[in-house]
């Protein structure tokens, strides 16, 4: 086979013989992706590790803003005069 073999050494000391890529190894030594480099491709995996969203910023402003009412509340409850806020 003449494509380009990767250089990587084995267990037993000897050369690996897979087929290279551009850099030099085989898909197995380094030569796999190395993950999104662009704002779009870490948008995408972003999106594609997505579990649930509990924890998510906007999920996290939504309790915030509910907390936020809910004193809000509270304090109008505890107001003798029952004004609303």
């Amino acid at each position: 086979n003449s494509a380009p073999r990767c250089g990587a050494k084995t267990r037993n000391g000897a050369s690996c013989r897979g087929p290279a890529m551009k850099n030099g190894r085989c898909r197995m030594h380094g030569g796999a992706s190395t993950g999104p480099r662009t704002p779009e491709g870490l948008e995408r995996a972003r999106k594609a590790n997505w579990k649930h969203g509990l924890y998510s910023k906007a999920e996290r402003d939504s309790y915030r803003q509910l907390l936020r009412e809910s004193q809000s509340l509270l304090e109008w409850m505890g107001n003798a005069d029952h004004t609303p806020p």
